[in-house]
């Protein structure tokens, strides 16, 4: 069970065993449905059905209490994504990641909300940007060793461009799944094909088939020896 934030007092009664969990289950659907105003504290606990005062026996703030909603929901995205990198044969896990993604638009648009109201809320709260900045940080840490292991295998620590490959994805990604949650109309699915062809192209990965494999240093200093030039035989010339 998570212990209280330092410092709060205790309330008159015992708190639930389950109130902090419920505090952030019911804050998650408060701002991914209603945004970060709606979100009072007074409301999320109305929502969770406890005491308000919890919320600053707990998280001290709503700002707080938001900041571990949004921790949460990270932690979750984080969790899936291992577990496909895990699941997935390797020749099959860059597809299966543009999948994935496409896929959590579809079925769970909240935790798209949700990592909007946490952008909004890292740059109107000075206090919190550290906090935000560091949670996206994670994010694309997992990402870029998603892409570590599409380019070089299961396990292979993540290298500068494939920091850069998972910046791309990351912005591409929010920024259609923004578009689309802003207006309905706009289908991102050929948007998200032609995303992933293009970065699967660029590395000479089409679906379904593993990466070519990486010349050593010593061949790419080398390079390629060309063949020797075939020369046709010419015959004599007739007097």
């Amino acid at each position: 069970m998570a212990r209280p934030r330092s410092g709060s007092k205790t309330p008159a009664s015992s708190p639930e065993p389950d109130a902090r969990e419920r505090l952030i289950t019911a804050g998650y659907r408060v701002l991914s449905e209603r945004g970060y105003d709606a979100a009072t504290v007074k409301e999320v606990a109305r929502e969770a059905g406890v005491n308000q005062g919890l919320v600053h026996y707990y998280f001290g703030s709503k700002d707080a209490l938001l900041l571990a909603v949004a921790k949460e929901a990270r932690q979750k995205y984080i969790d899936e994504l291992k577990r496909l990198r895990q699941e997935t044969p390797h020749e099959q896990l860059a597809a299966a990641s543009f999948a994935w993604g496409e896929k959590l638009l579809k079925e769970t648009p909240e935790q798209f909300r949700v990592r909007y109201e946490l952008f909004a809320m890292g740059l109107h709260n000075k206090e919190l940007k550290p906090a935000v900045a560091e949670m996206l940080q994670c994010v694309g840490d997992e990402v870029a060793l998603t892409v570590a292991a599409v380019r070089n295998g299961e396990g292979a620590k993540p290298e500068p461009l494939d920091y850069h490959y998972a910046a791309i994805v990351k912005a591409c990604v929010d920024g259609l799944s923004l578009h689309h949650l802003l207006d309905e109309s706009f289908d991102p699915a050929p948007v998200y094909a032609l995303l992933s062809r293009i970065v699967l192209e660029s590395q000479g990965i089409t679906s379904g088939k593993k990466p070519p494999a990486r010349k050593t240093k010593g061949q790419a200093r080398r390079g390629k020896v060309p063949s020797p030039r075939r020369v046709a035989s010419r015959k004599p010339r007739s007097r």
